[in-house]
């Protein structure tokens, strides 16, 4: 028996795990420029596979073309989890993060079916969008929404294109702008998790202020809840301020803005006040910002920090409970030091900082009093 036939039941798992350890092995937790170049020869290379198979090329090595589209599939859905899973929050991004462990999952299953074209096209077609997604936030350095609808006009022709250099168009591109009408709904339902922008930390504290070094907040520790970072329960004594600190990571030249969205629980999430905070793109530990109410009230709380399109990027809920905390401990936010120019300060630090900072809670209006 030839060789081939003897490894080939193990060849599209080999290509699947092949695929996903090569981008856990070359892409960083925070999406930098060299994996946008990875994840595009991915797309190249996955494209030309489709337009060879649409014109039924044949040379010696032709029956592995399935196989290896299998790879270049399983490395962007691969990526694409790894992207999305980090900028997810909320259950609708957790949904679509789903989706995309389902065909991360169904993909070492489909070498055959990626002959029969529709079906890889309509897999092009998503994976070319949610690479456009963010891909074109960093060219731009924007995370205007105008890019999600761009990124899909440029998926849809960009296969229409391949489909058309393809011999025979074997193969609808029905399905492709079927998956291309769901994910621009999805988008208008803010269901797509907000890449690029990815939360590296968020709690609330009893006090936050920031030092030559960087921030230091004194919360209640969570005990064996290991993936908080403060307790659930936030003790509350006379007047306290109740403050929410966010660490988000933006690629190098973007900025935007942070919402902190305060809700407190009554037959329904209420909303309380919204405060936001400037952020600059750069720092692969996240630019940190926080934000305080005054006048808070017994009960269940939550803050979700969300981008300027109103995506949730990170939320954290606590109860609020009068009385004075058993015990509190500090935490330390190292803050790299960032030199300002020469005779030049940032426009939200007073004349003596040199480090650039979320603007001091000092800035912030009152917040608003929150219902009895």
């Amino acid at each position: 028996m030839p060789l081939f036939q003897r490894i080939r039941p193990w060849v599209p798992a080999a290509f699947f795990i092949g695929g996903f350890l090569w981008d856990a092995v070359t892409l960083g937790r925070a999406i930098t420029s060299l994996d946008l170049w990875i994840l595009l020869g991915y797309l190249i290379g996955a494209a030309a596979i489709l337009v060879a198979i649409g014109r039924e090329v044949q040379f010696r090595y032709a029956r592995y073309m399935n196989a290896v589209l299998q790879f270049f599939f399983g490395g962007i859905f691969s990526a694409l989890f790894i992207f999305y899973f980090l900028s997810s929050s909320s259950l609708p991004g957790y949904v679509v993060v789903t989706l995309l462990a389902a065909l991360l999952i169904g993909n070492e299953f489909l070498e055959d079916a990626y002959s029969e074209l529709t079906l890889s096209w309509a897999l092009f077609t998503l994976c070319a969008m949610m690479f456009f997604n963010f891909a074109l936030a960093h060219v731009f350095r924007s995370i205007s929404t105008f890019w999600f609808y761009l990124g899909t006009l440029l998926a849809m022709l960009l296969v229409l294109i391949l489909r058309r250099t393809s011999k025979r168009e074997a193969g609808s591109a029905k399905p492709a702008l079927a998956i291309a009408i769901v994910m621009l709904v999805l988008h208008a339902l803010n269901f797509i998790p907000p890449v690029p922008l990815v939360k590296k930390q968020m709690f609330i504290a009893h006090d936050v202020h920031r030092t030559p070094g960087g921030y230091v907040a004194a919360i209640e520790s969570p005990g064996w809840r290991f993936w908080r970072t403060s307790s659930k329960q936030f003790h509350r004594s006379g007047g306290e301020r109740v403050y929410c600190f966010t660490s988000v990571f933006v690629p190098r030249g973007i900025k935007t803005t942070i919402r902190h969205r305060w809700e407190y629980l009554a037959g329904g999430w209420q909303p309380a006040d919204v405060r936001a905070f400037p952020i600059e793109g750069g720092r692969q530990s996240g630019y940190r910002g926080y934000t305080y109410k005054q006048n808070v009230t017994p009960g269940r709380w939550r803050v979700t920090a969300e981008s300027e399109s109103g995506a949730a990027i990170g939320i954290v809920e606590f109860e609020v409970v009068n009385g004075a905390a058993k015990s509190r401990s500090q935490i330390r936010v190292a803050l790299p030091p960032t030199p300002v120019p020469a005779g030049t300060t940032a426009p939200w630090s007073s004349p003596a900082a040199s480090l650039p900072h979320s603007p001091p809670t000092a800035s912030f209006p009152r917040a608003a009093r929150s219902p009895a």
